[in-house]
C-alpha cells in the first residue's frame, strides 16, 4: 500500500478543515437579529433623529454608516481597540500572545487581545469569559470575516457597541451625551466615547466624570505614543474637563413619527425612516404653536402641515398643538382627522367654472338672497352686497355667488373631480353630492386640503404629501394650468389695500395667498394657502369637536398661518400660461370692451381671460333660459322705443345690455334698467315687466327712525305687488310676518323684498 506523502496529508487536512468549517457554518449560522431587532429611528431631512422607538428590551440604537462617523472617533477606536483591524483575518494572534504573556507576568489581565471583529462576535453571540468562550468568540470572528467585509464588520460595531444603560451604538451615544450626531464629534468627545464600551457602567461621563476623565486621558496618551495625534494637541486636550450630560431622547414631530412607525412594513430590512421634515423649523413651530394655544380658549388644539407644492415633500407636521397636553387631547392627530372644511373648497368651484368657460375672474355675480323652501344660504356677515365680481366674491368668501356658480355646473361632477385628485371627500351617510359641498357640508382631512391647494401653484396637478424619502412623487389632475393660475392669482390679492397686510413685508405680499374657512358652530377654523412654493395648512379647534366661541378662520387660524409663513419665505411665483392674457371687459354683459357698445359698458373691469374668451354674465341665481340680459328693440326718431309690430319706417334696430333683475336695485338710479331703457312709443303696448319692477313702498331708502321709548318700533311692510307673493329679509334673516316689522334695537338695517318671480328690491334705513 502506497504511503501518503506529507504534501498529500497537508492537502487532505486542509480540505477536511475547510469542510468542517463549512459544515459548522451551516449548522451554526451567525445570529444577526440584533442588527435589526425592532429599534426604529425617524429622522429629518438632514439625518437628525426626530423620534426614536426602542425595541422590546428598551434598547435605543440609531443606525449610522461608517461615512457618517467622525474620523476622530475612528482614529481613537482603532488605536484603542484594534490597530491592525484591516490586516488580520478576525483574530490577531500577536495580540492574543501579548495579552496572555502580560497576564502571566502581572498575574492579572492587563490588556485585551480581542479584535473589533471578536467584540462584534461576542455582542452577537454572548458567551462566558472562559477559555471555551474565548475560543468560540474567535471562531465566530473568523465566521464574520468569511461572510462580511471589514467595512460591514466595523459598521456592526459602530451600531451595537454598548455605551451605558439602554444606549447602543456610537450615534445614539453621541446624541445621548453630547446632543449631536457622531459626524460632529470633537477629538475629546471621540476619545471619551472610544473608551466607554470597555466599561460603560463604570465610565459613564454623566455619572462618573472623574473615572471617565482618567480613561479618556489614558487613550489620549496612547494617541500621542502611536503618533496618531500631535503631542501638543494631546496636551491641550487633556486640560479640557469632562462636560458630557445625559440628554433625553428626541421627541420632535411625535405624531408623524408615530404614524410612520405604525404604517411601516414589518418585513422591512431597514426600519429607520428618513423624512423630508426640516427639523430646525419643526422644533421652532412646535414651540410657537404651543405658545399660540395659550391665547385660545381652554382645550383648544391646532394642526399645521407644510408641504413643498412642487414635489410633495412635507417640511413640517404638527398634528396637535402640544403632544404632551392631555387636556387638549394632544395625542390626537388632527392632520388625519375628518372635519368640515368650511368654505376652503370655494376656490375649486370657481376654478372648475373658469375651466368650463362659465365665468372669468371679473364676471358679474349675484350676492342676493336665495330662498327655496327651507334652503336659505346666507353670508357669514349676514348681509348682501348685490353685484360682485368673481375675484371679490372669492376673497370675501361670499356664499351666494359660489352657490350661483355651482348651480350652473353640477355638484356631482365637481365632487368627482376633487375625489379623482385624491381628496376623498366624506359625505354624511345616505347623502349624495349637493350644494353643501361649498358650505362645509362634507368631511375632509387637512392633508387632503393641502393636496388640493398644491394644484394651484403646480399647473393644476395635485400632489400627494410625501412624508418619507422612499416615497416617489405622485400627482393627479385637478385643474387646467390656466384655471389653476387664475385662482391662485385671485388669492394673492388678499394683501391689496383694504385687506390684511400688517403682518407681511412688501416682499411677502407678492408671494403669499390664502383662503380662510369656518365650519358650522365655529367648530373648525381653517386657513389653507401658499408662501412661495410651499403650501401651508392650518386648523384650529377642539379635537373632541366641541364648538369654540368666536373660532373663525380669520380670527384664530389666519394669525398662526402668517406666523408659519415667515419660516417659508420663498421667491417662487407660478408662471402665467401663454393662453392667459389681460383684457378690458364690461358690466353688465361680461363681454370684452371691443364687442360692447359704449353706452352698454356701464362699468369697465380688467380681467384675465383664457384664449381671449369672455363668458357672458350669468342671468340669475340658477339657470333660467327664459331670462335675457340683451334686449333688441327699435329706436324711433323721437327717442322712444318700439317693437316689430309697432315700429315706424324710420326706426332703427338698437340693443341694450341689461342688469340681472336681482341686481338692478343695488345700482344707482341712472344705471338701473328702467332708467336706461327708452320710454315706450305711444303706438305700442307694454308687455315687458322692466317698467314695473318690485318696489318697497312703506320705507324709503336711507330713512331715519327715532325710537323714543323702550317699546319696539313697528314698521309696515308693503310693496307695489301683492303681499302674499313677497318674502322679506332683515339683515339677511327671514321675517315671518309679511305685514309688519318689529325692531327692538337701534342701529343700521338692510331690508330686502323678494318676489316669487325673482324680482328684488332693497332699502337701507337707520333707527336712532
Amino acid at each position: 500500500m502506497r504511503r501518503l506523502t506529507w504534501k498529500h496529508s497537508l492537502f487532505i487536512g486542509i480540505l477536511l478543515l475547510v469542510m468542517s468549517l463549512f459544515i459548522a457554518d451551516t449548522l451554526a449560522p451567525l445570529n444577526l437579529s440584533k442588527l435589526n431587532d425592532g429599534v426604529t429611528v425617524v429622522s429629518d431631512n438632514k439625518g437628525r433623529p426626530l423620534r426614536a422607538f426602542a425595541n422590546q428590551d428598551g434598547i435605543w440604537r440609531y443606525r449610522v454608516s461608517v461615512d457618517n462617523v467622525s474620523p476622530y472617533y475612528l482614529q481613537a477606536l482603532f488605536t484603542y481597540e484594534d490597530r491592525h483591524f484591516y490586516q488580520h483575518p478576525g483574530v490577531n494572534p500577536f495580540a492574543m500572545i501579548r495579552a496572555v504573556g502580560q497576564a502571566i507576568y502581572h498575574g492579572k489581565a492587563v490588556s485585551g487581545g480581542s479584535t473589533i471583529t471578536m467584540q462584534v462576535a461576542r455582542l452577537l453571540h454572548p458567551n462566558k469569559r472562559t477559555i471555551a468562550g474565548k475560543v468560540t468568540q474567535m471562531l465566530r470572528a473568523l465566521q464574520l470575516e468569511w461572510h462580511f467585509s471589514k467595512t460591514q464588520i466595523l459598521e456592526m460595531y459602530l451600531n451595537i457597541a454598548p455605551f451605558g444603560g439602554p444606549i447602543e451604538g456610537i450615534q445614539a451615544a453621541s446624541y445621548a451625551y453630547f446632543d449631536k450626531p457622531a459626524s460632529d464629534l470633537t477629538q475629546n468627545e471621540a476619545a471619551l466615547l472610544a473608551v466607554l464600551p470597555q466599561s460603560p457602567s463604570r465610565y459613564r461621563p454623566d455619572r462618573y466624570p472623574e473615572r471617565a476623565l482618567n480613561a479618556r486621558n489614558k487613550l489620549l496618551d496612547r494617541m500621542a505614543n502611536f503618533q496618531q495625534w500631535p503631542n501638543a494637541i494631546v496636551a491641550t486636550l487633556k486640560k479640557d474637563p469632562i462636560y458630557a450630560d445625559y440628554f433625553s431622547h428626541p421627541n420632535i414631530a411625535p405624531l408623524l413619527s408615530r404614524r410612520l412607525k405604525s404604517s411601516q412594513s414589518q418585513k422591512s430590512d431597514l426600519p429607520d425612516i428618513s423624512t423630508f421634515i426640516d427639523g430646525d423649523i419643526q422644533e421652532q413651530l412646535e414651540h410657537q404653536v404651543k405658545d399660540y394655544l395659550h391665547r385660545l380658549p381652554p382645550k383648544s388644539s391646532a394642526a399645521v402641515l407644510v408641504m413643498d407644492g412642487l414635489n410633495g415633500e412635507v417640511k413640517a407636521y404638527l398634528g396637535s398643538g402640544n403632544f404632551n397636553d392631555n387636556e387638549r387631547l394632544g395625542h390626537v392627530d388632527m392632520i388625519k382627522a375628518v372635519r368640515s372644511p368650511g368654505s376652503t373648497l370655494k376656490p375649486f368651484v370657481y376654478g372648475d367654472a373658469i375651466e368650463q368657460g362659465l365665468i372669468h375672474d371679473q364676471s358679474l355675480l349675484h350676492d342676493t338672497p336665495i330662498i327655496k323652501g327651507d334652503y336659505r344660504p346666507h353670508n357669514f356677515s349676514g348681509g348682501y352686497s348685490g353685484p360682485v365680481s368673481t375675484s371679490d366674491a372669492l376673497l370675501r368668501s361670499l356664499n351666494i355667488p359660489v352657490v350661483q356658480v355651482l348651480n350652473y355646473g353640477t355638484s356631482e361632477a365637481l365632487t368627482a373631480r376633487l375625489n379623482n385628485a385624491g381628496l376623498s371627500l366624506r359625505w354624511p351617510q345616505h347623502a349624495s353630492p349637493n350644494q353643501a359641498l361649498v358650505l362645509g357640508g362634507v368631511g375632509i382631512k387637512l392633508e387632503s386640503l393641502v393636496t388640493a391647494y398644491s394644484a394651484l401653484i403646480n399647473q393644476g396637478q395635485a400632489l400627494t404629501p410625501r412624508y418619507q424619502k422612499s416615497v416617489e412623487i405622485k400627482q393627479q389632475f385637478l385643474l387646467s394650468p390656466a384655471s389653476a393660475w387664475l385662482v391662485q392669482n385671485i388669492l394673492r390679492q388678499q394683501q391689496q389695500p383694504g385687506r390684511i397686510s400688517d403682518q407681511l413685508s412688501e416682499h411677502q405680499n407678492k408671494l403669499i395667498g390664502w383662503k380662510t374657512g369656518t365650519s358650522y358652530d365655529n367648530r373648525d377654523a381653517w386657513v389653507i394657502g401658499f408662501s412661495g412654493r410651499y403650501i401651508i395648512g392650518v386648523w384650529i379647534g377642539r379635537a373632541d369637536a366641541v364648538a369654540l366661541p368666536n373660532n373663525t378662520g380669520s380670527k384664530h387660524a389666519l394669525p398662526l398661518f402668517l406666523q408659519v409663513s415667515h419660516h417659508f419665505d420663498n421667491n417662487f411665483i407660478p408662471q402665467r400660461p401663454a393662453n392667459v392674457s389681460r383684457h378690458s371687459i364690461c358690466w353688465p354683459s361680461g363681454r370684452v370692451i371691443s364687442d360692447t357698445a359704449q353706452d352698454n359698458c356701464l362699468e369697465q373691469k380688467e380681467a384675465w381671460l383664457i384664449d381671449g374668451h369672455a363668458p357672458a354674465t350669468l342671468t340669475s341665481i340658477r339657470p333660467n333660459f327664459g331670462s335675457r340680459l340683451r334686449l333688441h328693440f327699435y329706436l324711433e326718431p323721437n327717442g322712444t322705443r318700439s317693437n316689430l309690430l309697432c315700429a315706424s319706417e324710420n326706426a332703427v334696430v338698437s340693443t341694450i345690455d341689461l342688469w340681472p333683475d336681482a341686481l338692478n336695485r343695488w345700482l344707482d338710479k341712472p344705471k338701473q334698467n328702467q332708467h336706461r331703457l327708452p320710454k315706450l312709443n305711444t303706438n305700442c303696448t307694454e308687455k315687458s315687466t322692466i317698467h314695473s319692477p318690485l318696489q318697497i313702498s312703506s320705507i324709503k331708502p336711507e330713512s331715519h327712525f327715532i325710537k323714543t321709548n323702550n317699546n319696539p318700533l313697528r314698521l309696515l311692510l308693503t310693496t307695489n305687488q301683492p303681499s302674499q307673493n313677497i318674502t322679506w329679509l332683515l339683515n339677511g334673516e327671514l321675517i315671518n310676518n309679511k305685514l309688519e316689522l318689529t325692531i327692538d334695537h337701534r342701529g343700521s338695517y338692510q331690508l330686502i323684498a323678494l318676489s316669487n318671480n325673482g324680482q328684488l328690491d332693497k332699502v337701507n334705513f337707520f333707527i336712532e
